[in-house]
Protein backbone atom coordinates (compact mmCIF):
# COMPACT_ATOMS: atom_id res chain seq x y z
CA UNK A 1 0.00 0.00 0.00
CA UNK A 2 2.73 2.36 0.80
CA UNK A 3 4.47 1.48 -2.58
CA UNK A 4 1.57 2.16 -4.10
CA UNK A 5 1.20 5.74 -2.53
CA UNK A 6 4.32 7.07 -3.08
CA UNK A 7 4.60 5.87 -6.55
CA UNK A 8 1.01 7.75 -7.47
CA UNK A 9 2.88 10.68 -5.38
CA UNK A 10 5.69 10.42 -8.00
CA UNK A 11 4.20 10.72 -11.25
CA UNK A 12 3.37 14.27 -12.56
CA UNK A 13 0.26 15.88 -13.94
CA UNK A 14 -0.05 18.17 -17.01
CA UNK A 15 1.45 21.87 -17.34
CA UNK A 16 -1.13 24.47 -18.41
CA UNK A 17 0.55 26.78 -20.93
CA UNK A 18 -0.69 30.22 -22.73
CA UNK A 19 0.95 33.50 -25.24
CA UNK A 20 1.14 36.98 -24.56
CA UNK A 21 -0.88 38.68 -28.06
CA UNK A 22 0.43 42.00 -26.48
CA UNK A 23 4.37 42.06 -26.25
CA UNK A 24 7.28 39.33 -25.88
CA UNK A 25 10.43 40.98 -24.18
CA UNK A 26 12.17 40.11 -20.62
CA UNK A 27 11.06 43.28 -19.10
CA UNK A 28 8.59 41.71 -16.72
CA UNK A 29 6.96 38.78 -16.40
CA UNK A 30 3.74 39.81 -17.55
CA UNK A 31 5.66 41.11 -20.93
CA UNK A 32 6.97 37.54 -21.46
CA UNK A 33 5.75 36.01 -25.01
CA UNK A 34 5.17 32.63 -23.13
CA UNK A 35 2.86 31.55 -19.48
CA UNK A 36 3.26 28.73 -17.45
CA UNK A 37 0.07 28.81 -15.81
CA UNK A 38 -1.16 27.32 -12.66
CA UNK A 39 -3.79 24.31 -13.59
CA UNK A 40 -6.32 25.13 -11.05
CA UNK A 41 -6.40 28.84 -11.23
CA UNK A 42 -4.88 30.36 -14.44
CA UNK A 43 -2.54 32.03 -12.85
CA UNK A 44 0.63 33.47 -14.35
CA UNK A 45 3.27 30.94 -12.52
CA UNK A 46 6.77 31.58 -15.10
CA UNK A 47 7.76 32.82 -18.14
CA UNK A 48 9.88 32.80 -21.19
CA UNK A 49 10.68 35.28 -24.12
CA UNK A 50 9.81 33.49 -27.90
CA UNK A 51 13.19 33.30 -30.39
CA UNK A 52 12.55 32.94 -33.47
CA UNK A 53 16.16 33.07 -35.78
CA UNK A 54 15.82 35.94 -37.87
CA UNK A 55 12.77 37.13 -36.22
CA UNK A 56 11.80 39.68 -33.51
CA UNK A 57 8.65 38.28 -32.28
CA UNK A 58 6.14 41.45 -30.77
CA UNK A 59 3.64 38.81 -29.28
CA UNK A 60 1.75 35.39 -30.08
CA UNK A 61 -1.55 34.72 -31.28
CA UNK A 62 -2.25 31.16 -30.77
CA UNK A 63 -0.71 28.15 -28.41
CA UNK A 64 -1.57 24.07 -29.22
CA UNK A 65 -0.50 21.01 -29.05
CA UNK A 66 0.05 18.18 -31.96
CA UNK A 67 -1.64 14.95 -30.09
CA UNK A 68 0.26 12.70 -32.63
CA UNK A 69 3.65 13.68 -31.90
CA UNK A 70 3.44 16.06 -28.77
CA UNK A 71 4.92 19.12 -30.68
CA UNK A 72 4.15 22.37 -29.42
CA UNK A 73 2.55 25.13 -32.77
CA UNK A 74 2.04 28.72 -32.55
CA UNK A 75 0.55 31.65 -34.22
CA UNK A 76 3.55 34.75 -33.67
CA UNK A 77 3.73 38.62 -35.03
CA UNK A 78 7.25 39.80 -36.04
CA UNK A 79 8.37 43.25 -36.95
CA UNK A 80 7.97 43.78 -40.74
CA UNK A 81 6.14 40.98 -41.60
CA UNK A 82 3.02 40.86 -43.13
CA UNK A 83 0.59 38.16 -42.26
CA UNK A 84 1.47 36.08 -39.27
CA UNK A 85 4.02 33.62 -38.49
CA UNK A 86 3.38 29.32 -38.06
CA UNK A 87 6.03 28.20 -35.79
CA UNK A 88 6.90 25.38 -33.49
CA UNK A 89 8.02 26.10 -29.80
CA UNK A 90 9.79 24.52 -27.00
CA UNK A 91 7.76 25.50 -23.85
CA UNK A 92 10.71 24.98 -21.68
CA UNK A 93 13.21 27.25 -23.24
CA UNK A 94 11.13 29.88 -25.51
CA UNK A 95 13.01 28.46 -28.54
CA UNK A 96 10.93 28.48 -31.61
CA UNK A 97 11.62 27.64 -35.34
CA UNK A 98 9.56 28.77 -38.00
CA UNK A 99 7.80 26.96 -40.41
CA UNK A 100 6.38 29.86 -42.86
CA UNK A 101 4.00 32.87 -43.09
CA UNK A 102 0.17 32.18 -42.56
CA UNK A 103 -0.53 34.74 -45.16
CA UNK A 104 -3.29 36.31 -42.94
CA UNK A 105 -4.21 37.21 -39.78
CA UNK A 106 -4.75 34.33 -37.77
CA UNK A 107 -5.72 34.47 -34.00
CA UNK A 108 -6.71 30.61 -32.87
CA UNK A 109 -5.07 27.34 -33.53
CA UNK A 110 -6.52 23.30 -32.73
CA UNK A 111 -5.46 20.03 -34.11
CA UNK A 112 -7.68 17.41 -34.62
CA UNK A 113 -7.13 14.09 -33.02
CA UNK A 114 -5.44 12.86 -35.90
CA UNK A 115 -2.93 15.65 -36.11
CA UNK A 116 -4.66 17.81 -38.68
CA UNK A 117 -3.96 21.50 -37.70
CA UNK A 118 -6.95 24.01 -38.09
CA UNK A 119 -7.11 27.79 -37.67
CA UNK A 120 -9.62 30.73 -37.61
CA UNK A 121 -8.67 33.99 -38.96
CA UNK A 122 -9.61 37.16 -36.61
CA UNK A 123 -11.82 40.20 -37.44
CA UNK A 124 -8.81 41.88 -38.80
CA UNK A 125 -7.94 39.20 -40.97
CA UNK A 126 -8.01 40.11 -44.57
CA UNK A 127 -10.60 36.87 -45.10
CA UNK A 128 -12.20 37.25 -41.70
CA UNK A 129 -13.60 34.74 -39.14
CA UNK A 130 -12.89 31.56 -41.41
CA UNK A 131 -11.63 28.51 -40.66
CA UNK A 132 -8.47 27.03 -42.23
CA UNK A 133 -7.02 23.79 -42.43
CA UNK A 134 -3.57 24.14 -42.15
CA UNK A 135 -0.31 22.03 -43.65
CA UNK A 136 2.04 21.96 -40.67
CA UNK A 137 4.87 21.05 -42.73
CA UNK A 138 5.12 24.32 -44.41
CA UNK A 139 1.73 26.93 -43.30
CA UNK A 140 -0.58 26.50 -46.76
CA UNK A 141 -3.92 26.41 -46.11
CA UNK A 142 -7.39 25.77 -47.36
CA UNK A 143 -10.72 26.76 -46.60
CA UNK A 144 -13.03 24.70 -44.11
CA UNK A 145 -15.80 26.64 -43.53
CA UNK A 146 -16.80 30.51 -42.80
CA UNK A 147 -17.48 31.45 -39.44
CA UNK A 148 -19.26 34.86 -39.72
CA UNK A 149 -21.01 34.66 -35.92
CA UNK A 150 -20.06 37.11 -33.33
CA UNK A 151 -17.59 39.59 -33.18
CA UNK A 152 -13.59 39.80 -31.79
CA UNK A 153 -12.18 37.37 -30.64
CA UNK A 154 -11.94 34.13 -32.68
CA UNK A 155 -10.77 31.29 -30.83
CA UNK A 156 -11.41 27.90 -30.99
CA UNK A 157 -10.34 24.42 -28.95
CA UNK A 158 -11.10 20.98 -30.31
CA UNK A 159 -12.69 18.42 -28.22
CA UNK A 160 -12.25 14.56 -28.99
CA UNK A 161 -15.46 13.46 -27.26
CA UNK A 162 -17.87 14.45 -30.17
CA UNK A 163 -14.71 15.03 -32.94
CA UNK A 164 -15.50 18.71 -33.01
CA UNK A 165 -14.51 22.06 -32.93
CA UNK A 166 -15.73 24.96 -30.40
CA UNK A 167 -15.68 28.30 -31.15
CA UNK A 168 -16.26 31.04 -28.98
CA UNK A 169 -16.55 35.02 -31.26
CA UNK A 170 -17.13 38.86 -29.36
CA UNK A 171 -17.57 40.04 -26.41
CA UNK A 172 -21.03 39.09 -26.36
CA UNK A 173 -20.16 35.89 -26.90
CA UNK A 174 -21.41 33.33 -29.16
CA UNK A 175 -20.88 30.13 -28.26
CA UNK A 176 -20.93 27.19 -31.70
CA UNK A 177 -19.66 23.27 -31.83
CA UNK A 178 -18.13 23.11 -35.66
CA UNK A 179 -18.28 19.50 -36.78
CA UNK A 180 -14.18 18.71 -37.20
CA UNK A 181 -15.01 16.90 -40.94
CA UNK A 182 -16.55 18.12 -43.89
CA UNK A 183 -18.96 19.69 -43.90
CA UNK A 184 -17.97 21.53 -40.67
CA UNK A 185 -21.89 21.87 -39.44
CA UNK A 186 -21.87 24.77 -37.08
CA UNK A 187 -24.35 24.65 -34.34
CA UNK A 188 -25.29 27.61 -32.16
CA UNK A 189 -24.90 26.62 -28.14
CA UNK A 190 -26.58 28.57 -25.17
CA UNK A 191 -24.66 29.88 -22.80
CA UNK A 192 -25.69 28.95 -19.19
CA UNK A 193 -24.09 31.94 -16.48
CA UNK A 194 -22.38 35.34 -16.90
CA UNK A 195 -20.32 34.43 -19.98
CA UNK A 196 -17.54 36.69 -18.08
CA UNK A 197 -16.20 38.52 -21.52
CA UNK A 198 -14.54 37.76 -24.52
CA UNK A 199 -12.43 34.41 -24.67
CA UNK A 200 -8.93 34.83 -25.29
CA UNK A 201 -7.78 31.44 -25.38
CA UNK A 202 -9.40 27.90 -24.57
CA UNK A 203 -8.54 24.03 -24.54
CA UNK A 204 -10.49 20.68 -23.70
CA UNK A 205 -9.16 19.26 -20.19
CA UNK A 206 -9.69 15.67 -20.70
CA UNK A 207 -9.31 15.12 -16.82
CA UNK A 208 -12.27 17.48 -15.87
CA UNK A 209 -14.22 16.79 -19.12
CA UNK A 210 -14.23 20.73 -19.85
CA UNK A 211 -12.57 23.07 -21.49
CA UNK A 212 -10.24 25.64 -19.59
CA UNK A 213 -11.43 28.79 -20.74
CA UNK A 214 -9.06 32.51 -20.28
CA UNK A 215 -11.17 35.76 -21.36
CA UNK A 216 -10.66 39.04 -21.51
CA UNK A 217 -11.04 39.96 -17.93
CA UNK A 218 -7.16 38.14 -17.18
CA UNK A 219 -8.78 34.57 -15.38
CA UNK A 220 -9.56 31.26 -16.33
CA UNK A 221 -13.16 29.93 -16.35
CA UNK A 222 -14.45 25.98 -16.96
CA UNK A 223 -16.76 25.60 -19.74
CA UNK A 224 -18.59 22.31 -20.57
CA UNK A 225 -19.36 21.53 -23.98
CA UNK A 226 -23.13 22.41 -23.14
CA UNK A 227 -22.42 25.92 -22.27
CA UNK A 228 -22.45 25.98 -19.07
CA UNK A 229 -20.33 28.51 -17.37
CA UNK A 230 -18.36 28.31 -14.02
CA UNK A 231 -15.87 28.88 -11.63
CA UNK A 232 -14.22 32.24 -12.51
CA UNK A 233 -10.98 32.66 -10.90
CA UNK A 234 -9.06 35.67 -9.73
CA UNK A 235 -8.02 37.61 -12.52
CA UNK A 236 -3.92 37.27 -13.56
CA UNK A 237 -1.29 39.69 -14.48
CA UNK A 238 -2.11 39.40 -17.92
CA UNK A 239 -4.10 38.30 -20.28
CA UNK A 240 -3.37 35.22 -22.15
CA UNK A 241 -4.24 33.57 -25.51
CA UNK A 242 -3.99 30.47 -26.83
CA UNK A 243 -4.34 27.43 -23.85
CA UNK A 244 -2.39 24.24 -24.22
CA UNK A 245 -2.16 21.64 -22.42
CA UNK A 246 1.65 19.57 -22.18
CA UNK A 247 2.47 16.43 -20.29
CA UNK A 248 5.76 16.90 -18.69
CA UNK A 249 9.09 15.84 -20.01
CA UNK A 250 9.11 12.67 -17.90
CA UNK A 251 7.50 10.90 -14.92
CA UNK A 252 10.91 9.78 -13.41
CA UNK A 253 10.82 9.93 -9.01
CA UNK A 254 13.18 12.26 -7.89
CA UNK A 255 16.27 11.08 -5.96
CA UNK A 256 14.17 12.00 -2.42
CA UNK A 257 11.16 9.87 -3.93
CA UNK A 258 13.35 7.17 -4.76
CA UNK A 259 14.64 6.80 -0.75
CA UNK A 260 11.02 7.28 0.04
CA UNK A 261 10.08 4.58 -2.30
CA UNK A 262 12.84 2.14 -1.01
CA UNK A 263 12.32 2.89 2.65
CA UNK A 264 8.36 1.72 2.03
CA UNK A 265 9.57 -0.84 0.55
CA UNK A 266 11.85 -2.00 3.31
CA UNK A 267 9.04 -1.43 5.53
CA UNK A 268 6.30 -3.68 3.49
CA UNK A 269 9.24 -6.29 3.79
CA UNK A 270 9.61 -6.06 7.66
CA UNK A 271 6.03 -6.44 7.80
CA UNK A 272 5.67 -9.11 5.90
CA UNK A 273 8.67 -10.93 7.34
CA UNK A 274 7.13 -10.31 11.08
CA UNK A 275 4.14 -11.55 9.98
CA UNK A 276 5.57 -14.69 9.26
CA UNK A 277 8.07 -15.24 12.88
CA UNK A 278 4.34 -15.02 14.12
CA UNK A 279 2.47 -17.77 12.58
CA UNK A 280 5.83 -19.79 12.42
CA UNK A 281 5.60 -19.32 16.60
CA UNK A 282 1.83 -20.40 16.67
Amino acid sequence: MAFATMSSQAAVAQSLYGVNPFSNDSSALSANGLFHLDYNTGAVTDGRVVTVPGRTVTGLNALTRDPTTGTIYAVAKANAVAGRLLITVNVATGIAAEIGNLGDNFSSLAFRGDGQLFGVTGDGATVPETLYLINKADATKAVATALGNGADGEVIAYNPDDNSFYHWSGGTIVFERVLAVAPYTVTNIGITGSPNGEVFGAVWDPARGQFLVHNISSSMDFWTASGLRSSAQLATIQDVRGLALVPSAAAVPTLSEWAMIAFAVLLAAGAAMAAHRRRLAT
